[in-house]
């Protein structure tokens, strides 16, 4: 038997289930949406129409945060279920880690034998000494992937410049769409001392090919083709795309996650107009 959509098919029978059942759906629809509204950003970026792609960009951003206020009520209302591991999975391990954190202690001091939750808590503190080597001030880390043409790129090739570490993919909506932006900086600010290294999430190379040449993007580009499995995706702790590291001369991170204006002016701060 073939189900069309599975998150819209419902096992009644228990609390659990019900959870399991809301949190599917929840994610589902927002995630659904989120990639509509990414598609709407790209044809958006290609007509030029700056507005429009902020108005989506803000709703995209909506989503995922109402994805995340709605999981945290279903949390609220199943509490100390084991079941909730698998809720928990869909809260940013970042910025909701103090509710994370309480709700795992809650579960294996219950279940003393719920082997899933200690290791969730384990990964919790991998994934903060992550955060701390990837914050603003640290050293970037450096790596090895290949580029398209097979030829090994390292990061430390480009110190001494500065260098916009970029996750993205050819099935992002929102990565495409903020590609013209990206490349309007470089054509400017290229000259200048400024060098991108693209690091793609893709997992099959002509679309990740199709897209570089599609979007005009001329700097380096990378990849395992491991799809959200890159090593280097995992060594940074990306858990979305579009996301990016702005790396200064000594190889420093000087900024997270600049978009649109807000990484046009950095630029400007950091070259001039």
């Amino acid at each position: 038997m073939k189900i069309k959509n599975p998150p819209y098919v419902y096992i009644l029978g228990s609390e659990e289930n019900n959870l399991i059942n809301q949190v599917n759906f929840i994610t589902y629809r927002n995630y659904q949406q989120m990639i509509q509204n990414g598609k709407l950003q790209y044809q958006a970026s290609l007509a030029k129409d700056t507005a429009l792609v902020r108005v989506m960009q803000d709703q995209y951003d909506w989503l995922g945060d109402d994805m995340g206020e709605r999981v945290k009520l279903l949390i609220k209302m199943y509490p100390n279920t084991p079941v909730l591991l698998y809720a928990l999975d869909y809260l940013h391990p970042r910025r909701d880690k103090a509710l994370i954190n309480t709700e795992l202690a809650k579960l294996v001091k219950k279940y003393p034998y719920l082997e899933e939750a200690k290791r969730k808590q384990t990964d919790l503190v991998k994934a903060e000494e992550i955060a701390l080597k990837t914050a603003i001030g640290a050293a970037a880390m450096n790596f090895t992937q290949n580029n398209v043409s097979g030829k090994a790129v390292q990061l430390k090739d480009y110190r001494g410049k500065y260098v916009l570490l970029d996750f993205w993919a050819s099935w992002c909506g929102p990565c495409r769409a903020e590609n013209p932006n990206v490349l309007d900086n470089y054509e400017k600010y290229h000259s200048k001392g400024l060098e991108i290294l693209a690091v793609s999430l893709d997992d099959k190379k002509d679309a990740w090919v199709k897209a570089i040449k599609d979007d005009g993007l001329t700097w380096e580009h990378v990849s395992d083709l491991k799809g959200w499995k890159n090593e280097v995706a995992k060594e940074y702790n990306i858990r979305a795309v579009p996301s990016n590291f702005l790396i200064d001369k000594e190889g420093k991170i000087v900024a997270v996650n600049l978009r649109g204006e807000e990484l046009t002016k950095k630029l400007e701060e950091i070259f001039g107009k």
